[in-house]
């Protein structure tokens, strides 16, 4: 996997400074499509972090959300005192510090991946804070890929990984 993340990594790199490239062209014209053309470029920087700022257990976590998200799967969570039925993804981005803020339906949830250990099941996340005083559950329509699981076969090792349902176990044992 380190080869391909190493060949997407390049490959953003090259199309972030061609855009960046471009808006140093455009810094004096004031137009829509500038400001397009810069969230394009944040984008690309919340992309670029998926790589290098998460843990396993996070990015799993965010490339199913991108799954779900591009086959309009619904997710549901349960955090606190929130609680938000199944809905489609409407948004997922890496801010600096390794912050990772979904967007489901009108609710916004953020979290920062060194905060929490993470428990994995084949259709549902629980994100647990390391002092244990809060929690976060994802629940899934989609379930974890078998393709998607094989990528991460370094997962199991991951310091902040405390449980891996034994379906999934198995996925990562036949790599």
């Amino acid at each position: 996997m380190q080869v391909v993340d190493d060949l997407l990594l390049e490959c953003l790199e090259d199309v972030y400074h061609s855009l960046e490239k471009a808006l140093r062209k455009l810094e004096n014209v004031r137009s829509i499509h500038v400001a397009e053309m810069e969230r394009l470029a944040e984008e690309l920087r919340s992309e670029r972090r998926i790589f290098e700022e998460l843990s396993g257990p996070a990015r799993l976590i965010v490339e199913h959300l991108l799954e779900c998200q591009h086959k309009n799967a619904l997710v549901s969570i349960e955090a606190e005192q929130i609680s938000q039925p199944f809905a489609t993804v409407g948004k997922i981005s890496v801010l600096p510090f390794g912050i990772i803020k979904l967007t489901l339906s009108n609710l916004e949830l953020a979290w920062r991946d060194g905060n929490y250990t993470y428990y994995l099941y084949p259709d549902k996340i629980e994100l647990r804070a390391r002092d244990e005083k809060s929690g976060i559950k994802l629940f899934f329509t989609l379930p974890f890929s078998r393709q998607l699981i094989e990528g991460f076969a370094d997962l199991p090792a991951a310091k902040n990984l405390a449980y891996i349902h034994p379906q999934l176990v198995k996925w990562f044992k036949t790599n």
